[in-house]
């Protein structure tokens, strides 16, 4: 499985579900542009403004993603996903905060470490059982409607 979607896992034709997956890529996109910049001292001021953009896209997604999970998904469940959600966007902070404060080739190659693993994680565990419970759900609200 890729790292970065749930294409080989998700087959689900749900518009929203489509957008999700593909929002996991651009996340890690933002990453991708994270680590190039790393490389290149005179770009690292850059590195700031896509870590900003990549918060408020993680937000975005958030929204939208538990907005759709609350449709079909115990509260329970959500909830205990939304958490992650939100330590991640406090690593997100924290991420911008050590760049700001001490904007280098080794802290920008640290946030991206960081935020690589933790998205890895995230979209291969988290996300891909909560969308197949998710695909789950749909089909028997379908079957009984």
């Amino acid at each position: 499985m890729k790292r970065d979607s749930l294409d080989s896992v998700i087959k689900s034709n749900d518009i929203d579900i489509i957008h999700l997956n593909d929002d996991h890529k651009d996340l890690f996109n933002y990453i991708a542009r994270l680590n190039k910049i790393a490389k290149q001292p005179k770009d690292y001021d850059y590195a700031i403004i896509i870590l900003e953009r990549l918060i408020s896209f993680f937000v975005e997604h958030v929204i939208k993603e538990e907005l759709l999970l609350q449709k079909y998904l115990p509260a329970h469940v959500v909830k205990e996903h939304a958490l992650l959600h939100q330590n991640e966007l406090t690593q997100l902070d924290n991420s911008l905060h050590l760049l700001q404060t001490n904007l280098s080739s080794s802290n920008i190659h640290t946030v991206v470490a960081k935020l690589e693993r933790e998205f890895t994680n995230h979209i291969c565990r988290s996300d891909r059982k909560i969308m197949q419970d998710l695909i789950k759900s749909q089909k028997n609200m379908q079957h009984y409607h």
